[in-house]
């Protein structure tokens, strides 16, 4: 039997969109629920922390778009994301950042049980339009923080016989010669780095972008006997010693499963705190500035993992030994570091321009 108040919306709270006012979800009401629960415990899995920011921050903006035209977010109409879509594009956001938008926003439709099909023809259509119109390159790359920048860099750092300058020197050293993603790289452990006497660490990486599910993959950085002050090893080594005063290793039981990089108060002691990705990305941006590199902004997180994969591409690595080091698992993004050096190297146009003129013509 049909009630009228089954007509009415539903506001359905969820840990990943906030609040989501499902249109005529009142007739649905205890599934919507259980189903927004169960999907709050998969989203903290399912994603990284920077992806669930992205989507909070995307369902926003357009939540508070279709407020200002008086539409509803959740109507699963088509023709509004694309006008969305066509308005944030003439707004100038990126087509892959649009991408994350509409990923969003399909995400939440599904979360709220209602149908959207992303592969309508009247969408499909407006995002082929914009692709085309605006292309899909980035309009801003991070730049690639290589040996020379990352040495500046770390003269920037506050002393090393400091907690706070020791543990900033592991993360910059460590996170480029690993090629550590941000979250990848607050998210060692004690357990998962290993000292390999005469060759230098072993690292654990448990999961990733492109290892979700935590099968994990090991990591080998050399180290640089010949430079303590650009050695990953001796770098850590340094840290280490700061680290094992901290107070959340004093109890009992196994430490391996601690964070290795902490919180450091300002009275310069560690606490044992995890930090969070974003964490990595401060750093790189205070130290680049700090060291006066141009144009700091450039710098982010993603400058220590791009700079070694540009390094490695300058100095004549093959596309699969600088995969095993980043762990791409797509050649075609891997490719991406290597063409600025291929560009240069047996360049045809070198080969014409500098020979010299036959002497019979």
């Amino acid at each position: 039997m049909h009630r009228p108040e089954d007509d009415a919306d539903l506001a359905l709270e969820t840990e990943l969109f906030g609040t989501l006012v499902v249109p005529q979800g009142a007739a649905r009401a205890e599934a919507l629920r259980a189903l927004a629960a169960r999907a709050a415990v998969y989203a903290t899995r399912a994603r990284g922390e920077g992806t669930r920011r992205a989507y909070r921050s995307a369902w926003q903006a357009y939540a508070g778009w279709c407020r200002g035209l008086g539409r509803n977010p959740l109507a699963g109409d088509p023709e509004t994301i694309a006008m969305y879509a066509v308005g944030r594009a003439d707004a100038g956001l990126a087509v892959a950042s649009l991408r994350v938008h509409l990923a969003a926003i399909q995400a939440a439709h599904r979360l709220a049980g209602v149908p959207l099909d992303p592969r309508d023809p009247r969408l499909a259509m407006v995002l082929e339009g914009i692709a085309r119109s605006h292309g899909v390159r980035p309009r801003r790359r991070a730049a690639a923080a290589g040996p020379e920048a990352l040495r500046l860099m770390l003269a920037a750092c506050p002393p090393g016989g400091t907690a706070r300058g020791a543990r900033d020197r592991a993360m910059l050293l460590l996170g480029f010669a690993a090629a550590l993603r941000r979250s990848e790289l607050v998210g060692l452990a004690l357990g998962d780095v290993e000292l390999v006497p005469g060759r230098g660490l072993r690292l654990l990486v448990r999961r990733s972008k492109t290892d979700p599910q935590g099968r994990g993959e090991e990591v080998a950085v050399c180290a640089n006997p010949e430079e303590d002050g650009f050695c990953p090893a001796a770098a850590l080594a340094g840290w280490l010693a700061f680290r094992r005063r901290a107070p959340d290793l004093a109890g009992g039981g196994s430490d391996a499963g601690r964070p290795l990089f902490c919180a450091v108060t300002r009275r310069d002691r560690p606490t044992g705190a995890g930090l969070s990705d974003k964490a990595v990305w401060r750093l790189v941006k205070q130290a680049a500035a700090a060291g006066g590199l141009p144009d700091p902004g450039r710098y982010s997180g993603h400058s220590l993992r791009a700079g070694l994969a540009t390094a490695a591409a300058e100095a004549g690595a093959g596309l699969g030994d600088i995969m095993r080091q980043t762990r791409h698992h797509s050649s075609e993004v891997a490719l991406r570091y290597l063409r600025p050096a291929d560009l240069w190297r047996n360049n045809v146009t070198g080969r014409v321009l500098r020979r010299k003129p036959d002497a019979a013509s």
